[in-house]
Formats: C-alpha cells, structure tokens, sequence
C-alpha cells in the first residue's frame, strides 16, 4: 500500500479538528445561555458518568488495533480477520458496559435525578463498537474521517438551533448529542465494510492472543479517563450542578485548543508503527525531532495566549455568568504542555515499541494521585483544586514518558528551537500587557491581543531564524 503524505493527512485531521471545534465554538455560546450554568452542569455529570461505560465498552481497542492492524492492511483476508476478532471481542465488553450501567443506575442514588440523561447518552456506547473507528486510521483515511465528521457536527448545530430553546429542552440537547455520537459511527460501519473489509462477529475463533494486550490499553485508558473525567465526577458529588457547569465549560474550552494541536499527533500513531516495525532508528529519531519541534512551536504561544485571555474567551464562548470559571481555565492551560508531549512520546514511541505497561503504569500513577489530591483539593479551593490536580497529574505522565523514551528515541536539533519560541512567547506576554491597558471593550481587546500576539511571535520565530518557520515559508513560496 502507497504511504500517504504525513503534512497532508496532518493538514487533514487539523483540519477536520479545527472545523468540528468550530461548530461548538458556535454551540457552547448559545446552549451556555440557553440552558443556564446548572442544566449544563447536568449535561455534562451525566456525561462524564456515561464516558466511563464508553470505556468500558471500547476496552481501549483502538491504539492497539491501530498498531497491529497496520500489518495486515495489504491483504483483504487478513485485516478482515483482524478486525472481526477484535470487534468481537468488542462486542463482548458492550454487553458487559450496559450491565454494570444498569447496576450503577440502580445502586448509587445520587444518579437517581441524572437517570433519563444517562440513558439517552447510553446509546454511544453500542454504536462505539458498531463504528470501528479505527479501521479508517489503519489505512491512514483522514480524509473520510475529516468529510464525516464535519458533516455530522453541521446536521447537529444545526438540530441545536431548530429545537434547543430554553433549560426545559436540556434532555433534546442531550439526546442530540447522542445523535451526533452515534451518527457518525453509523456512516463509518457502512463505509469501512464497502471499502476496507467486511468483518462480522465470530462465534468460535481464538481470542486469546489479543486478550493481553488489549487489557493493558483498555487499563491505560481506564486510568486516563479517570484522572481526565474525575475532576467533574468528583465536583458533582462534593459540590453542585452549578459549579459542575462552571468548571465544565473551562474544560471544554481548554481540550478545545489541546485537541486541535494533538490532531497533528493521530496521524502520526500508524506511521511510527510501521517504521518501528522496519526497524527505521534514524528516520524515526529525525521525524521525530521534527514533530517535537513544530508542538512547542504551536503548544507554548497557544498556552500562554489563552492564558492571557482566559476571562475574556470565558465571556465571548460562555457569557458573563460563567466568569468564575476563568482562572480554572487559566490554570488548566498550563497542563496543555505537559499533556501534548507525554501524547507524542507515549504514541509514537513507547507503544509502537510495545511498552504499553509503561505508559499504563505512569497513568495509574497520575491517576491515583490525581484522585487523592481531588479529595482535598475540591474542598480547600473548589474548581481551581480540580485545575491543580489535572496539571500534577499531566505532569507526572509527561515526566515519565520522558524518562522511559531515552533508550529508543533521541532528540536532535531542539536547542534553538526552543529559545526563539521563548523569545517569542515573552513577546505574546508584551502584546497582551500594552492591549490590557489600553482597551475597555473586553471583544476588542481579544480580537487585537489575537492578531498582535500572533504578528509578534511569528516576527520573532523568523528574526531568529527558527528552521521549522522557515521551511514553512519556503514550502509555502514554492506552491
């Protein structure tokens, strides 16, 4: 099979990422206002319960089924085979999701009042496993990922504005979203079996060679989510729907900017993989060292920017009832950095060198600790505990990847990189210090701190001559 152009299925999957964060960038606006802090504070408790059942049934399948599905993908036979074992196996985890659900449901009372939400929201998790999502990035398909998914989430803005008018519609949003899950892995069950393979569930096949290691991702991913998704769990438990809607709408707006920047990261997973495998050390050491250096050149400028504007990006996406939720936000910023490199190391060097246990044991950690900072974080400073524990947690499996990455991977080439993007984001600080003092109008002052903080920074990356920039600009005057 040809190798698809890394920057276009980069372009691509940004791309795709950037235009679906555009349609709830237009979304967050109206159903803040529209619902009120406390039905959204409903919305999303009930949503980080169901991401836990998610899990459950997705068993963490897709890293792994990337990594080993990209050895069979030339052969129709054999990727039909791998994928229908690891949809069974799938299927069997769905079953076991919606019983532990329905237990839960009936076990812990504080759900009693979140029943319907969890309900509706329920249905993502059978259509999760339907969708075998990770089959289009086995063949490196970024471009339908990018056409279904953008399809999807203009259907659903648009499902939003016809039937959400007030808190009372809290349950047609849910259910809309639910739509909007489950909608897209409809289409991709239908695509993947006409074009790539047509799996089906296997009744008698042995399993068994995929049991290990898929239980180390799913355990991975079980502690992930529970360091990413406790925080919210935890606020509404000890506190109230209220202050779950505050510190949400934080959240939302902080994985909005890191999963724009980590879409550059997914379309790397399959090709690390398949270098590994060929035993490629210095292709891998050089694209590395490439992809490292373009992050910190996107990470840091967009951390310290939406650190300096959090109140106002507060007010423009949520409204001014949402203001308290700001230093949440800016403290969340600070672990966008940390959480975007353990990403990169964990994805592209640890796993496709099969040392997912480690990567498992750094997020247990993180997790464990993320939790018993949360138990008395939460009372002493309320959301901006929570905001604390996330950045610890993110750190503490930044350091470790890190650390456990020195024997199969080295950087080259970073030292100037480095310094010009710090130049350049101490010009960020600058910008936004002289538009702070001389604007009122909080709209005005965020657009001008947008597009002098960018002006400045790229002025300085190309003053001194950062090499990343520059071949940007070089490639760019050759098309």
């Amino acid at each position: 099979m040809k190798k698809k152009s890394l920057s276009k299925n980069a372009v691509l999957n940004t791309l795709k990422t950037v235009l679906s964060y555009i349609f709830p960038l237009i979304t967050i606006p109206y159903i803040t206002r529209v619902l009120q802090v406390e039905a959204v504070g409903v919305f999303n408790f009930s949503n980080s319960i169901i991401s836990y059942f998610v899990l459950i049934a997705g068993l963490g399948v897709g890293t792994y089924a990337i990594r080993e599905g990209t050895q069979y993908r030339d052969s129709e036979s054999n990727i039909s085979n791998f994928v229908s074992e690891v949809f069974t196996i799938n299927v069997y985890s769905t079953i076991v999701s919606y019983i532990l659900l329905f237990l839960t449901i009936g076990i812990v009372p504080k759900l009693k009042d979140y029943t319907y939400a969890i309900l509706i929201l329920s249905v993502e998790i059978n259509f999760t496993t339907i969708g075998v999502n990770w089959v289009c990035n086995i063949y490196e398909d970024f471009m339908f990922i990018a056409v279904q998914s953008i399809g999807v989430q203009a259907v659903s803005l648009l499902l939003t504005l016809v039937f959400v008018k007030n808190p009372e519609d809290i349950y047609k949003y849910i259910a809309i979203v639910a739509f909007s899950k489950s909608a897209s892995s409809i289409i991709n069950f239908i695509y993947i079996r006409i074009k790539y393979c047509r799996f089906k569930f296997l009744f008698h096949r042995n399993l068994k060679k995929h049991i290990k290691p898929i239980m180390i991702m799913f355990s991975t991913s079980v502690a992930m989510t529970i360091y990413v998704s406790s925080d919210t769990t935890m606020i509404g438990f000890m506190l109230s729907d209220y202050q779950v809607g505050l510190y949400s709408t934080a959240v939302k707006i902080y994985q909005i900017v890191k999963n724009v920047l980590a879409a550059i990261l997914t379309v790397l997973i399959p090709r690390f993989a398949l270098l590994t495998k060929e035993n490629e050390k210095e292709t891998i050491c050089a694209l590395f060292s490439k992809v490292f250096n373009l992050l910190t050149i996107m990470i840091f400028p967009a951390t310290v920017g939406l650190i300096v504007t959090s109140r106002d990006v507060v007010r423009l996406v949520a409204g001014i009832s949402y203001i308290e939720g700001a230093d949440s936000l800016r403290l969340l910023c600070v672990a966008i950095s940390f959480s975007l490199i353990a990403t990169l190391y964990a994805s592209c060097v640890l796993i496709p060198n099969k040392k997912e246990g480690i990567v498992f044991k750094a997020t247990v950690i993180s997790a464990v600790v993320n939790i018993l900072l949360n138990i008395f974080f939460i009372p002493l400073w309320g959301i901006n505990g929570a905001a604390i524990t996330t950045i610890i947690a993110e750190a503490i499996v930044c350091i470790i990847t890190i650390i456990e990455s020195r024997e199969d991977i080295k950087l080259n080439n970073i030292k100037n990189n480095l310094i010009s993007v710090g130049c350049g984001c101490l010009g960020i600080l600058i910008a936004s210090a002289v538009c702070q003092f001389l604007m009122y109008n909080y709209l005005v002052r965020l657009c001008v701190t947008i597009i002098a903080g960018v002006i400045i920074y790229l002025l300085i990356l190309v003053i001194m001559r950062n090499q990343i920039v520059l071949e940007c600009m070089n490639r760019f005057k050759k098309k």
